[in-house]
């Protein structure tokens, strides 16, 4: 579990207890607005709103005196570098807040990827595994319902046939790898491929979960719903109460 996995309980726990009364897409909707809330409430808090507002209003000022000079190029420049200036401290002032007030969504994508994404085969439907390097094959046993191991396993064996390698897939993610040091941030609930196993990554094409009717594949998944959410409820925030 990364950093920005340690929500995830909490989260599944809400998540089940709000399902009883809402299905998956208005559940999806319901938690971008969730994240919405938070990251603008976050932003506003850490951000200082008065000193943004004034660096814009200086950004404004100095962009009309430069529209309306006329003359030379070289008597021009200290406006271009007042104005850069003036740009320069706008980014300066929103750039920290606005980095750890996207903290709230970015613990949310990471559990809502797996948790929304993809879900596992039914038993007996064949599953493409591809992996890094090629040399190796792989199977996707689906378990079936009454087996008291739910998780599906994958099967690892090498050029020859000898099975090296086996275990369990415990969250329907698409991709197993190594750990890396980013997985310090942000883990695979699936968990990790030994080091000492000579492969790299398996893609496992699992189902793909659909909210969106229409529109293409990119669109229908848990993105499209999340995403739009996000963007419309912070934008009406950001309107609404005039935050920089």
């Amino acid at each position: 579990m990364g950093l920005f996995d340690l929500p995830a309980p909490v989260l599944t726990w809400l998540d089940a207890w709000v399902a009883a009364a809402l299905p998956a897409a208005w559940r999806l909707l319901l938690w971008s607005v969730v994240a919405a809330v938070m990251t603008m409430a976050l932003y506003w808090r850490l951000s200082p709103q008065a000193r943004i507002g004034e660096a814009k209003r200086q950004l404004a000022a100095s962009k009309v005196a430069l529209d309306r000079f006329d003359g030379e190029f070289k008597d021009v420049l200290p406006l271009m570098r007042t104005m850069l200036g003036h740009a320069l401290r706008q980014v300066g002032l929103v750039t920290g807040p606005a980095l750890i007030a996207m903290v709230p969504v970015l613990c949310l994508i990471a559990w809502i990827s797996p948790t929304y994404g993809h879900h596992f085969p039914a038993p007996g439907v064949a599953t493409r595994v591809r992996t890094l390097p090629e040399a190796f094959s792989t199977t996707l046993y689906a378990a079936p319902s009454t087996a008291a191991q739910p998780y599906p396993r994958l099967q690892l064996a090498d050029g020859s046939g000898r099975i090296v390698h086996e275990q369990a897939l415990e969250a329907p993610v698409t991709t197993l790898h190594k750990r890396h040091w980013w997985n310090a941030l942000l883990g695979n609930p699936a968990g990790y491929l030994p080091e000492a196993l000579g492969i790299e990554r398996l893609d496992i094409d699992l189902p793909r979960h659909q909210y969106v009717p229409f529109g293409p594949t990119w669109l229908r998944g848990w993105e499209g719903v999340f995403f739009a959410g996000l963007f419309i409820t912070a934008l009406a925030i950001k309107l609404g109460f005039r935050i920089h």
